[in-house]
């Protein structure tokens, strides 16, 4: 008998970790905070972690969930990342980069009537990367942006609205704010500036909410071979993810990096090779796109992020779990 009550009490043992973390399974996520970075991949950290004596953790490191997606759907087998980021926001194969993909439904289309809000903060987006491209689609392009608040970090357009991060902002839906420090190749702001400012607005819109930060400024620095503005804008990045990462141990946020477009970079072998490699990029090879992208979870639902899995399918894994009131899809059909 006494064998029996043991081998009870281990058979209702119930795992409350996940990568040697603390973490509760099958929560709703009612806050996510969503990064998507072009161009990055996983060794690429490796030009915050080693660039000084010693070896610098970074907050690309600390999640409870790592994976991996394919980067291909059904006309091409190396996709552009505005591609994959569509994809991965439509739960979409068949991304044609025409207006035809306004006829999507996007993940903020599913969730508002639930009570969930969206806010996109774009950073460095050429005129095709950007969702903001969808407004010359007539209609149904105004029906694939409807109900987003919008903040742009690129040059401001001629009579656009503009914010500043150290001002109080007024943040409406359906309008396009632009970083007024921001010229035609730089901005006067960090991303953690704006993102700090616009995500302690915008989360008080509404409890429930998605904010979605696009980053296409590291990638066009590793395109033009300028790795030392490359690990500025990383590190840049690596502390915005931080910062978000804080909100990680309430129980209520997802917290979540997807990349589209990854880079190979050849690192260096030797640690005083390093300085060469940001000052003259002597000798460095840069591949091009890789076939898989990297994705970095933690908080609510971060345990739906292990493992490999198409581009397509992050869509469906942030709003699948166990039954609960409010944010599941049942069939998702990925050619619709």
């Amino acid at each position: 008998m006494k064998w029996l009550v043991l081998l009870s009490l281990f058979g209702c043992a119930q795992v409350t970790s996940l990568n040697l973390k603390k973490h509760q399974f099958g929560l709703l996520p009612t806050k996510i905070i969503w990064f998507q970075v072009a161009g990055l991949e996983e060794e690429q950290i490796a030009m915050l972690r080693f660039q000084q004596t010693g070896e610098k953790r970074t907050s690309f490191e600390d999640n409870t969930c790592v994976g991996q997606t394919w980067n291909y759907n059904l006309y091409k087998l190396r996709n552009s990342a505005e591609s994959t980021f569509l994809s991965q926001m439509t739960g979409k194969k068949n991304i044609k980069n025409n207006c035809e993909d306004a006829e999507m439904r996007p993940i903020w289309n599913y969730i508002y009537s639930n009570g969930y809000n969206t806010g996109i903060l774009e950073s460095g987006a050429s005129r095709e990367q950007s969702l903001v491209n969808f407004n010359q689609c007539g209609e149904k392009g105004l029906v694939f942006l409807s109900s987003l608040y919008y903040w742009i970090r690129n040059e401001p357009v001629a009579g656009a609205a503009t914010f500043h991060y150290s001002e109080n902002m007024e943040i409406k839906p359906n309008q396009l704010v632009y970083d007024r420090t921001c010229g035609a190749n730089d901005c006067g702001s960090t991303l953690l500036e704006d993102f700090k400012a616009v995500y302690e607005k915008f989360k008080k819109v509404s409890q429930k909410h998605l904010i979605i930060v696009r980053d296409f400024s590291y990638l066009k620095a590793l395109e033009k071979k300028d790795f030392k503005k490359a690990r500025i804008i990383l590190s840049d990045l690596e502390r915005s993810y931080g910062e978000a990462l804080k909100y990680a141990d309430n129980s209520d946020y997802l917290i979540l990096l997807t990349t589209g477009d990854s880079r190979f970079v050849d690192m260096p072998d030797q640690g005083k090779e390093w300085f060469q490699f940001e000052k003259e990029s002597k000798g460095v090879t840069m591949k091009r796109t890789k076939l898989t992208n990297m994705v970095l979870a933690s908080g609510a639902r971060a345990e739906n992020f292990c493992g490999m899995y198409d581009d397509a399918q992050v869509f469906e894994r942030i709003l699948s779990g166990p039954k609960q009131q409010g944010l599941e899809l049942k069939i998702i059909n990925p050619f619709k």
